[in-house]
């Protein structure tokens, strides 16, 4: 598990957008990469991004799951092709990069091919490689002096997707018992989905709303494309998803912070 933290300069009323872009599965025919290059360009100076992993599909020519037919190279080199494009692609943004996560297709290349995708990236673009679940803290800091912080609990994901949305959200919402943080940003399931926990702290002697956020952050991967030759999540037989993100707004105020998630 990763432990990180950074600090993020502020005015006091400022409100920070976070943004966790979770299974772009870069590098195939279904990914809608025209949607995600369409949400980077969003980005301005009050937000920050976190990837969750599978941001490159990573499936090589010997993987079971390889379909050539789905592959938008034509040489061998898939992987670096794919590792190559997403750098030049998230070079622009790299200063609001709060690191990159692995996914399980990346760590099968990982354990199958002898080289870790995640981590050339990371190095490539000089941002933290966050691995494949940890414990980043945001620290809120106005005029250098540290202010308030948020605990994210960060996982890429488990367990095969639910064909109901209320099972992905139980699921995860056990793994939320075990952890001290107040946002927690899931991946995996390929569904967009948020919910909110009460939670009651204190702020000195002052009875405070801390509520617990739960995100499963989305997907740019189509289930289907046109023409005869099937995706992998076609023949399995998984249903359509809503490709994008969810964002999450957070405003430091005079008590802790006030947080939205909501899917963008």
């Amino acid at each position: 598990m990763q432990i990180t933290e950074r600090r993020i300069p502020y005015k006091f009323g400022d409100t920070i957008k976070l943004k966790p872009f979770f299974d772009v599965h870069a590098g195939v025919k279904a990914c809608d990469i025209q949607a995600f290059k369409k949400d980077l360009q969003k980005v301005d100076d009050k937000t920050y991004l976190i990837f969750g992993g599978d941001m490159l599909d990573s499936i090589h020519s010997r993987d079971p799951r390889y379909r050539k037919s789905n592959d938008i190279y034509e040489g061998d080199a898939i992987i670096d092709n794919q590792i190559n494009d997403m750098i030049e692609l998230l070079e622009p943004y790299k200063d609001r990069i709060l690191g990159l996560m692995v996914g399980n297709h990346e760590d099968e290349i990982t354990k199958r091919c002898g080289t870790n995708p995640i981590d050339r990236m990371s190095k490539a673009l000089a941002v933290p490689n966050l691995g494949y679940s940890g414990l980043f803290k945001l620290v809120f800091s106005e005029n250098g002096s540290r202010g308030r912080t948020v605990v994210i609990r960060y996982h890429h994901g488990y367990g095969g997707g639910s064909r109901t949305q209320g099972a992905n959200i139980t699921k995860f919402s056990k793994d939320m018992q075990y952890f001290d943080a107040d946002l927690f940003v899931y991946g995996h399931v390929h569904s967009r989905q948020v919910d909110e926990i009460p939670r009651l702290g204190l702020s000195g002697m002052k009875l405070v709303a801390k509520p617990k956020i739960l995100c499963i952050c989305g997907t740019y991967l189509k289930t289907y494309i046109s023409g005869t030759d099937p995706t992998y999540s076609e023949v399995k037989g998984y249903p359509p998803v809503s490709i994008g993100s969810v964002a999450i707004d957070i405003t430091p105020d005079s008590k802790w912070v006030k947080m939205r998630a909501y899917v963008d």
